[in-house]
């Protein structure tokens, strides 16, 4: 018989098209093809409920999300009231398999009782308080910068029920320097993601690529400051690609000389955009969790750079080019533009992932976590 285990999504992980989903949509690939019997349990708040899903776990368990206007009441973050739903605590109960809640927006029954003698482990994203507070250092709205601001401090206090878990997976370095100083059971568990398998091709087309979930204020604010401040400095155009951009910052971007705009694109489209670009082009204000941006653009691409948080505890600065001020942005793409990139630092640097990032060692890593807490027990 097959052993089981319940993963507790925050939302659907299919389409997976942007960072969290795709993290836990292979994650349950992994685990199912390493052998178990995965149950997954997901908020659904649009994204639907596809059949897609059934071909990479054995059963779907879907929960509507409370109110957000009931959640600005609570004493719990927003994230995490929102999400506690009785369903998902029954559905739990059934059995006694392990169960992997994603994010700290799933942990609404990490202390409950009923849950007590269960294996429970929790997948950090981030550190979420950390990233609220950055969320609202960068946000124009008063209204969402008091929000994030509350929400920053609700996650902080909340955060120490981590203490019932038997085990945290740290998505990055850094993380894990904080996790294991604060709880001592955490250890790095690196971001679940499809690598590229086929040969590197090294034909490149005369364009910059940026891309990521263009809803997130993040990485709006990443492609606003180099609209800003980098690509007049620049002769050659930029592709901005990526989900969901609000009508103004999409209008800023087709009015631009110099921009081209896909929205939305297809995961095959996106790996296209990526393998042909001259550079892929990386900035963040941010240094939370990992960016599945960067490990995309190391897999599939030819010339990466990147600013200094996009790499903060990632051990990967030697397979990228780096530049802070729009200076070294501009020079070091002028570099890469005229230079064709060393095929063997493409074959080290995919040697690098598929070590660290590999499914089947991702998936091994987390049965390694469950065979040392059942053996404590």
């Amino acid at each position: 018989m097959k052993p089981k285990i319940h993963i507790v999504s925050f939302d659907v992980p299919y389409p997976a098209d942007y960072g969290g989903v795709i993290d836990v949509y292979y994650r349950c690939k992994a685990l199912t093809d390493f052998g178990y019997e995965v149950v997954l349990h997901c908020f659904d708040y649009g994204r639907g409920r596809p059949k897609e899903l059934l071909e990479v776990v054995s059963e779907v368990h879907y929960y509507k999300r409370k109110s957000t206007i009931l959640s600005l009441f609570s004493r719990q973050p927003m994230i995490v009231f929102s999400r506690k739903n009785k369903d998902l605590l029954n559905n739990l109960k059934k059995d006694d398999a392990p169960v992997i809640f994603e994010g700290q927006h799933c942990t609404a029954f990490i202390d409950h009782p009923d849950l007590k003698s269960r294996i429970k482990f929790i997948r950090c994203h981030n550190v979420e308080s950390d990233y609220y507070h950055q969320l609202a250092e960068v946000e124009n709205s008063l209204f969402k910068k008091i929000f994030f601001q509350i929400e920053a401090r609700k996650l902080g206090r909340q955060e120490e029920l981590f203490h019932f878990a038997d085990g945290l997976f740290s998505v990055s370095e850094k993380d894990q320097k904080y996790f294991v100083n604060k709880y001592g059971n955490s250890e790095f568990l690196a971001v679940a993601n499809p690598l590229s398998s086929g040969k590197y091709i090294p034909q490149k087309k005369k364009y910059i690529l940026m891309h990521g979930n263009l809803s997130v204020m993040e990485n709006e604010h990443a492609v606003r400051w180099v609209l800003e401040h980098v690509i007049h400095l620049v002769d050659h155009k930029l592709i901005v690609a990526g989900k969901n951009p609000n009508d103004e910052f999409l209008l800023l971007l087709k009015n631009h000389p110099q921009v081209e705009v896909h929205i939305s694109p297809s995961n095959e489209i996106l790996t296209q955009l990526i393998a042909e670009a001259q550079v892929n082009l990386l900035i963040t204000f941010q240094a939370t969790g990992i960016k599945h941006k960067l490990i995309n653009a190391l897999s599939n691409g030819g010339h990466i750079i990147a600013n200094t948080p996009m790499l903060e505890g990632t051990k990967m600065d030697e397979f990228c080019s780096i530049a802070n001020t729009p200076e070294e942005i501009k020079t070091q793409i002028e570099t890469c533009f005229s230079k064709a990139i060393d095929l063997e630092s493409i074959e080290e640097r995919r040697s690098y992932l598929s070590a660290h990032y590999g499914l089947m060692a991702h998936a091994q890593q987390i049965n390694e976590a469950i065979a040392k807490k059942k053996k404590r027990d």
